[in-house]
């Protein structure tokens, strides 16, 4: 199910903040997290998310599909 802005602003600063305080972090495995919870978060925003789809059927209108992976 897709997440809203609000909790994918949360995930995100979660994220951010993570080890963010620590100076004996190591920087390339602090950079693969970073990475690896962000595209977690947008995966979840966007997967599942209804959407508005114009032109898709014959004669215009709208329709709603939903994202899949």
């Amino acid at each position: 199910m897709a997440i809203t802005q609000a909790q994918l602003s949360k995930k995100i600063q979660n994220a951010m903040d993570f080890k963010s305080d620590d100076p004996e972090v190591d920087i390339n495995e602090a950079r693969k997290y970073l990475a690896d919870e962000l595209a977690e978060a947008v995966a979840q925003f966007v997967i599942s998310r209804k959407t508005a789809i114009t032109g898709v059927q014959p004669g215009g209108g709208t329709a709603i599909g939903t994202i899949q992976p």
